[in-house]
């Protein structure tokens, strides 16, 4: 249910925002929550509930992406890794190791730094960031695969690897593919926010939840509505994120789900 209002409301903020979320009117600036405005306004005057919702949108639109790209670079190499092993399976775990050394949100920092903030760079960074991860899972599935006796059938018959990758390996990786990518969408909003937060994302004035939290911080004594409503929704969405992907890990493996509640 978490998801389903956060997905809705950033997927049709165009239609349900009740307000253009850059429209300044100083006239109406730090207005409390009423009924014309349900979140009250910000320093200029622009309704917080329209900026939570575009801001909303602009948040799923990079975490989606972002992940993907991880996903999509991160299984590709967790396969050649794990089925071809040798040199390549060392150079690949090893580049992954040096990225995994790393805390997640200082290496993004370095990154958008560098190459200057922008929808594209938060995109690239966040998926060369996030693949790390993926791929050693990828790996480790992989290689309890290629040992299973259909596996060693298929190969014994002179099928090609390209063909046994992709007709016998990878769809039965794509489980835990499926649950670490919503797991990850949580991840994924919450640095795209800090970012934002740092002055490093959306910028200004592309309504972002990191960016109002930090542009609340001013206000917080009387006006604490401008930090307080986004950060709940980032809360709300994380939270809901994560509570999807435990419950599809609990419903492709139910035997490891009552492990872990045990």
């Amino acid at each position: 249910m978490l998801i389903l209002v956060v997905v809705l409301g950033g997927l049709f903020a165009p239609w349900l925002a009740p307000y253009d979320p850059t429209a300044i009117a100083m006239d109406d600036a730090l207005e409390p929550p009423s009924v014309g405005h349900w979140l009250g306004t910000d320093a200029f005057g622009r309704d917080v509930l329209s900026r939570v919702m575009y801001g909303a949108r602009f948040s799923l639109e990079v975490g989606v992406v972002s992940r993907l790209l991880a996903l999509m670079l991160g299984t590709c190499l967790g396969l050649v890794a794990g089925y071809y092993g040798g040199r390549a399976d060392q150079i690949v775990m090893r580049v992954a190791d040096v990225t995994l050394a790393y805390p997640g949100l200082l290496l993004l920092i370095a990154v958008m730094a560098a190459v200057g903030p922008s929808k594209v760079a938060l995109f690239l960074a966040l998926g060369v960031v996030g693949w790390a991860g993926v791929a050693r899972l990828v790996r480790a599935q992989v290689l309890s695969l290629k040992e299973r006796e259909f596996v060693t059938a298929i190969r014994s018959l002179g099928a090609p690897h390209s063909r046994v990758i992709a007709r016998h390996v990878f769809p039965n990786v794509l489980t835990p593919i499926l649950v670490i990518f919503s797991m990850g969408l949580g991840a994924s909003i919450m640095a795209e926010s800090s970012l934002s937060f740092l002055g490093l994302g959306a910028q200004p004035p592309r309504p972002s939840w990191g960016s109002m939290i930090s542009g609340g911080l001013d206000y917080l004594r009387v006006a604490p509505w401008l930090s307080l409503a986004p950060g709940i929704v980032v809360t709300l969405a994380v939270l809901g994120f994560n509570l999807v992907g435990d419950a599809l890990r609990d419903f492709f493996d139910p035997k490891l789900g009552r492990t872990q509640r045990r």
